[in-house]
Parts: C-alpha cells; structure tokens; sequence
C-alpha cells in the first residue's frame, strides 16, 4: 500500500484543516503538487543545512552535550523526576535551531509552555482523527465534549507562537544572508512572488511547515529517547554492554560523532530494538486511495482512508520468532556487526515516508551516545518496574520514571 502512488493521498476532513488555519497546508496532511514542491524545498533545505560553519550534527551535539551538563548538576539534588521534560527541550533546541536560528534556556517558560501544548495536542489526538473526523458537526452542539474547544485552543497558540518568529525574522534578515530554514522560506517565497506564476509558497504555508516539523520532530524523537533510557534502566545487563562498547570506542573524552557510528554495533543495535518495540508511531499517518482500486483483494474506493498497521510488522512472530523478548543482538551477524533488518519500518516506506528520517535518526543515536557515555542510569530503591507498554495517543509515549543518574568514573 505505501509504495503504490493510488495511495500517496492525506485525508481531507474537518481536524486535517483545523491544525493548519482552515485549509489543508504544510507536508504531513497535503497531496498533490502542494505536497510535492513544499517536501522538496524542506527535503534539500534541510540536506544542505550548514549556515554559516555550523552544520546539523554540531547543532545536536551541542544540545545533547548541554543535556548531560543538566542532568549532572541535577544528580546532586537526588533522583530525577523530569527527565523526559529536560530531554524534550534539548531535542526541541537542535529542531528550533535548524529552523529558528537560536536556543531556548532551559527554564524558559514560553519553551515550557508550547511544550506542553505539543504533548496535550499530542496525547488527546490519535491517527484517525477522532470523533470530529467522522462527526464535525458535534463541534457546534458539544463543543466541550468533542474536544474541539481545547483542541482549537492549542493549534491557536502553536500558531501565534510561530507566527511570532517569522515575523521576528522578516523584520531582521538581510537579504542574501540565511541563518535558518526560515531565512531559506522567505527567500524563496521572494523568488516565487517576483516571477509570475502561480506558487504554493506563502506565509501560511511556512506556519504550517514549521508546525509539521516542530509536532512530529520533536514528539517522536524524544520519546524513542526516552523509551532508550526506559528499557536500559529494566535491562541493567543491556545497559553494561552499551557502555562497555562506548568505553572501548570512544573512551570517556572523544564526543561521540556520526563518523563513529559504524564502529559502535551493539548501540546501534540497542537503538533498533528499543524502536522496533516501543512503536512510537504505531501506524502510519493516514493514507487517503486517489482513485477506485484495489489492493489484496478489497475493493477500494476513492477517498476511503487507510492506515498501516507498522507494529504487526515489528512483532511479526513469524519473522522475529520472539518478537516480545527486549534482544539487541538479532540485529548483530556473526561478525559481530550490526545489520539492518528490512522489516524495522518506523518511518513509513515509499514516498510518504518520513522526510525528518536522516535528522531523527541522527538525534537519536548522539543523544543515547552522549547520555551513555556518561552517565548509568538506574531505577531508584522501591520504584515499581516502567509499563513498557507506554502511554497512548496520537505517537505512543514513555511511562512517567524516576530515575538515578550515577556519573560514570
């Protein structure tokens, strides 16, 4: 299904509008030529990223260096609570930077309060849509009930907080000089205004891009980080190969670097084996057929939605054999090397696969390095064991942890 185009549409209904202003914009929920043009610009904007001498993976590291500082003062008052919060922030700064040009501290109360916007739009949503999708009208008889006041709420504020910067941004460029992705868009919406045809680039559009970037960067990328730290302080034995693996490679010196990653097989390992059963995205966003086909069999009718099912997939027994044991080393052969398996799928496949895939990956691998390298991490005495299940919602989440960061001597 997601390799053939009959299936490359996005739905068209009420919430797809909503998030963006009325109308269908952005890369996530558009089709078509719309999609097309604003995917490439993102796409090459951001394989190109290095403005100025600072390229994507200094940007990371810097963030995920200023993360393990955090928790190291954090170790001395105890236990640590928020863990996933401070995470989310550092992940969020590498994303803000790309776009933005600048970091957040991290006890910025604007930071801390879009956050929580984008984790209660996040946790109160799921791939279907919802109620409004199928029954919009409800909005106006229970506005309350349906969700849709709240909701409505918190894609306002998203909005006015982007809005906010491009404006910050159109008053401050200088043109020919580019800091960030949205110096880039507004270039480039110049470029398309100047020339006379007609173009899907315009102020709209750049709030709903950024807004696509910023809803499902950062979501899925801190909670697969989280769940890492979940599964390791459960499987301490995991944990020690990790960081015997890092010790040997890196050392307690070396900043760990994408360069290094082929030398660092069972991280890499650990890494697709906490993404193969955490499922942060559990399904893929919804697929919409074009026309009337059919596919295995069923008929399919134009506009019908279909999601794919990418967990069944991650614990396929006849292809795992065990697929619910936590076990790094299927992805390790006898070489001791690590290898990837065809049917870890956690950005989608064919063309609507994720366009953030080469940037969350990223993310991840030098955040686990940075934090492991670093730092054990431990369930404090009588903590009940983490579900390992996670929490629901539109991208599935890491239970709340308490947790023990022991600096490695």
């Amino acid at each position: 299904m997601m390799s053939r185009p009959q299936f490359d549409g996005r739905p068209n209904g009420f919430i797809h509008k909503l998030r963006t202003g009325g109308e269908r914009r952005g890369v996530l929920f558009t089709d078509g030529d719309i999609w097309r043009d604003q995917r490439r610009f993102v796409l090459r904007t951001l394989k190109e990223f290095g403005f100025g001498n600072v390229t994507m993976e200094d940007i990371i590291l810097n963030n995920a260096v200023s993360l393990t500082n955090t928790i190291e003062s954090l170790t001395k008052l105890g236990p640590i609570t928020n863990l996933y919060n401070i995470t989310s922030i550092a992940v969020l700064n590498s994303l803000w930077t790309l776009v933005a040009g600048t970091r957040f501290d991290l006890d910025n109360p604007k930071l801390t309060e879009i956050l929580l916007v984008v984790n209660e739009i996040v946790r109160n949503t799921n791939a279907t849509g919802g109620i409004l999708t199928h029954l919009p009208f409800l909005r106006h008889i229970i506005p309350g009930l349906t969700g849709f006041t709240a909701l409505n709420q918190r894609w306002t504020r998203l909005w006015q907080f982007i809005r906010t910067e491009i404006t910050k941004h159109k008053q401050t460029r200088t043109h020919g000089e580019y800091r960030d992705f949205i110096d880039v868009y507004l270039a480039e919406m110049d470029t398309k205004q100047s020339s006379s045809t007609i173009s899907s680039f315009d102020e709209e559009q750049l709030i709903s891009v950024v807004k696509d970037l910023f809803t499902a960067g950062v979501e899925t990328t801190k909670n697969t980080i989280g769940f890492i730290i979940t599964y390791l302080v459960v499987k301490q034995d995991v944990q020690k190969k990790v960081h015997e693996e890092i010790d040997r490679v890196l050392g307690k010196e070396i900043l760990p670097r994408i360069v290094y990653k082929n030398r660092l097989p069972y991280l890499n390992a650990t890494i697709a084996e906490v993404t193969r059963l955490a499922n942060v995205g559990p399904t893929s966003i919804p697929h919409r057929a074009m026309s009337d086909t059919t596919l295995l069999g069923y008929e399919i009718k134009k506009n019908y939605t279909l999601l794919a099912n990418l967990r069944s997939v991650h614990m396929d027994e006849q292809h795992w054999g065990d697929p619910k044991e936590f076990r790094p080393e299927r992805f390790i052969n006898d070489r001791g090397e690590y290898v990837e398996d065809p049917w870890l799928i956690p950005f989608g496949l064919g063309h609507r696969r994720c366009l953030g895939e080469t940037l969350a990956k990223n993310n991840i691998f030098l955040f686990a390095a940075c934090l492991l390298q670093k730092f054990q991490f431990v369930l404090p005495s009588e903590h009940p064991d983490p579900i390992l299940e996670g929490i629901d919602g539109f991208t599935i989440a890491p239970p709340p942890l308490t947790v023990v960061a022991i600096k490695k001597t």
